[in-house]
């Protein structure tokens, strides 16, 4: 394989205008480090890299991992060496927006996969003092292996208190295992909530409300987004009803209601949005205040959409080329095979010679 020293300059993940403060990073090699980035997405706000070997189509699984282990031996033997990274494609990062990274990689031969290393060997550096976890997917092998890779390559980490481990079989369950995770490592308290915002819209108008930090307004901002029918009440209020029921606890604060507010009628379980004063009553809790477009609110109408700003971060384009096809043909350096290629090759994990 080609070696190159690879300079950071030429993809750039710009994203001036979300306000997210996590970045998922992922190498996906058959698919299940993509639908574990996917299911990590849906339960936060996160914008998502996926990183990508520059050299395209090599299979790192032909010949019993022949060429995914060449590269990690390579690696091994000269670790501190840019050249013994196998290229990627090219990224730059805007670091100072994120405090939190989650990195998903696969597990080869109980190391991490070489393109991720290769990332983390140019940007591990930059992730000193933020908030860092990791979530491997393997077979069945341990992923201590792992671990050790992401403590060498992001040695100043403030690491969170576990990884997560999900095995080839467990794909299917990693919503369910990503929660409890994503519980057992406080994340929502490692996050910066004062600045959570949403946006609530009809299209037409738009409000930008910053939530406060009680259990009520951290509840309905874990529900976002929704779409939701908005509605007349009073003179000085526009209501809706979440899909499910808001949950608040003690901490949550009643007082008076200036314009602007937004708040929980805790009786009826909807959420107010006033556009005139309102005095303080009992269950009615507020969640935020409006930071832009409060003029907006009493024009509401119809349908709206309930969001989290930046909310729209996330995978856009998933590749469908990802499963491996074991009746493909290989050349030994883990390139697919084209048609009428002689030599030997490697088919359903065996050699053979085409004349």
């Amino acid at each position: 394989m080609k070696r190159v020293i690879f300079f950071l300059i030429l993809l750039t993940v710009s994203l001036a205008t979300v306000e997210a403060r996590t970045l998922v990073l992922y190498y996906s090699y058959t698919g299940n480090c993509e639908a574990i980035a996917n299911a990590l997405t849906n339960q936060m706000t996160a914008d998502v890299l996926e990183i990508e070997p520059a050299e395209k189509g090599l299979r790192y699984d032909a010949n019993n991992y022949a060429l995914g282990t060449q590269l990690l031996n390579a690696i091994k033997a000269n670790p501190n060496d840019a050249s013994s990274y196998p290229p990627i494609d090219p990224v730059s990062i805007s670091w100072s927006d994120y405090q939190n990274i989650i990195v998903i990689t696969p597990l080869w031969w109980s190391q991490m996969a070489a393109p991720m290393q290769t990332f983390l060997f140019n940007c591990g550096a930059e992730m000193a003092g933020k908030n860092v976890g990791l979530i491997v997917s393997s077979a069945s092998s341990g992923i201590s292996g792992v671990e050790a890779d992401f403590k060498r390559l992001v040695p100043n980490g403030n690491y969170y208190n576990k990884s997560l481990w999900i095995r080839s079989s467990q794909v299917g369950n990693a919503s369910s295992l990503i929660s409890e995770w994503l519980q057992q490592i406080n994340f929502m308290d490692n996050n910066t909530l004062s600045d959570m915002k949403i946006r609530v819209s009809d299209g037409l108008n738009t409000i930008t409300y910053k939530l406060n930090e009680t259990s009520a307004a951290k509840s309905l901002y874990q529900m976002l987004p929704l779409k939701v029918t908005v509605e007349n009440y009073s003179n000085n209020e526009k209501i809706f009803y979440p899909p499910t029921a808001v949950s608040y606890g003690s901490d949550c604060i009643e007082g008076d209601c200036p314009a602007g507010t937004l708040a929980l009628f805790s009786p009826w379980g909807n959420v107010v949005m006033y556009y005139g004063p309102a005095s303080r009553y009992s269950g009615l809790y507020i969640l935020g205040k409006a930071i832009e477009g409060a003029d907006n609110i009493r024009n509401l109408s119809g349908t709206i959409r309930v969001e989290v700003v930046g909310g729209t971060s996330g995978i856009h384009s998933i590749k469908n080329n990802h499963t491996v096809n074991k009746s493909q043909g290989y050349a030994l350096n883990g390139i697919i095979a084209t048609e009428g290629q002689n030599g030997v090759l490697i088919k359903d994990g065996k050699k053979i010679l085409v004349k």
